[in-house]
């Protein structure tokens, strides 16, 4: 075999792996694209599906309305600091005086190491506890009853 086929046969098997290279790369970029937008589907549709909300029932000298309601998040802060879902603006609540929050499709209660406590259903909570449809949840004079959406 002459050295010009030879060339030729190195330029020929190096452009057809140069084309199966760029293949195989858009075929990874498509196959992630299509896990990506999959997953945020799936993130779009839970986030549109209402998780519950807490209702105020005793407003205890705050701003807030027996009534008013305030939707769940999968981690519900409860507090004195502006940047909490439910913000309580008296003395007796920390900055972060609570967290409602969803793990492993049950929702837990904690209370964040406040000075007041936290009670839930009219007891002090000690440890995080696992809550219900219907519970309450005591910070100072306030109460807030759960209201969870069934899955």
């Amino acid at each position: 075999m002459s050295q010009n086929v030879v060339i030729l046969l190195l330029r020929i098997t190096a452009t057809v792996l140069l084309y199966l290279f760029f293949l195989g790369v858009a075929l990874m970029v498509w196959r992630d694209w299509r896990a990506v937008s999959t997953q945020v589907e799936r993130v779009q549709r839970s986030a549109a599906r209402s998780l519950g909300r807490l209702v105020v029932i005793q407003s205890g000298g705050t701003d807030l309305t027996p009534g008013e309601a305030f939707p769940l998040s999968v981690v519900t802060g409860m507090g004195r600091d502006p940047s909490n879902t439910v913000v309580i603006d008296v003395p007796f609540a920390s900055a972060e005086h609570a967290l409602l929050s969803l793990r492993d499709d049950r929702w837990w209660l904690e209370d964040r190491e406040s000075r007041n406590g936290t009670r839930l259903n009219g007891e002090p909570l000690k440890a995080p506890a696992i809550v219900v449809t219907g519970d309450e949840i005591g910070i100072g004079g306030v109460r807030l009853r759960i209201e969870l959406e069934e899955t």
